[in-house]
């Protein structure tokens, strides 16, 4: 870490100096508390919203229970599940911000305290999926999911001819749009989802600088 950046930093801090101190052990044990309080608080708030989730899917669940298309209770189902969905996404980001200020503060305080160990990744071949971004990810693909829910019940309230389709068409239909999410979701949550290190990772075998990080 450039050592004129940590002497700004740690004079924003109002520290002293950068040479190890009570002071500057004391807030690297406050930051890892902090980070560890975030990371447990996104995952329950990451449970909070799914939960909405699984409510608007069993009312969807039991409205099909007839086999008939209901739009207006559609509508209403893909409004609450839309709303908490893009809830649970602007919420996953906050808490996300919260829980990277703290791992920057880590990496300040570390260099100074106990060396490098939080910004040195070993890994075996690559970088593997970040867990929170893919969880953000998907609630993106439920969002999307919930739009096109709701597209599809108010393009049926204003043409009510829509319902006249045979079964046939109907189900190329349904089968189209659904191929079309699928592929969306796909891509979205495995393209550049990868996790991204701001240290230095290396490859477990050899300590060799990790090639692509």
């Amino acid at each position: 870490m450039d050592k004129e950046l940590r002497a700004r930093y740690f004079q924003l801090l109002q520290f002293p100096d950068a040479n190890p101190s009570p002071a500057h052990k004391a807030a690297l044990e406050r930051a890892h508390e902090l980070r560890k309080f975030e990371i447990e608080n996104y995952w329950k708030r990451s449970s909070y919203f799914w939960g909405f989730q699984l409510v608007a899917f069993g009312a969807l669940a039991l409205v099909a229970k007839d086999g008939k298309f209901h739009p207006p209770i559609v509508l209403i189902v893909s409004v609450l599940g839309a709303l908490t969905a893009l809830t649970g996404i602007l919420t996953a980001r906050g808490s996300k911000f919260w829980q990277v200020n703290w791992e920057s503060h880590v990496d300040f305080l570390e260099a100074a305290v106990e060396g490098n160990l939080h910004t040195t990744a070993l890994v075996e071949s690559e970088l593997e999926y970040s867990v929170s971004r893919v969880n953000e990810r998907l609630l993106e693909v439920l969002f999307l999911g919930w739009l096109i829910a709701f597209g599809a019940a108010a393009a049926v309230l204003v043409c009510p001819q829509l319902l006249s389709l045979s079964p046939e068409e109907a189900r190329w239909w349904q089968i189209g749009i659904l191929g079309c999410a699928m592929i969306a979701g796909i891509l979205r949550l495995t393209v550049g989802q990868k996790s991204k290190l701001r240290g230095r990772a290396y490859y477990r075998s050899n300590l060799e600088p990790l090639k692509r990080d």
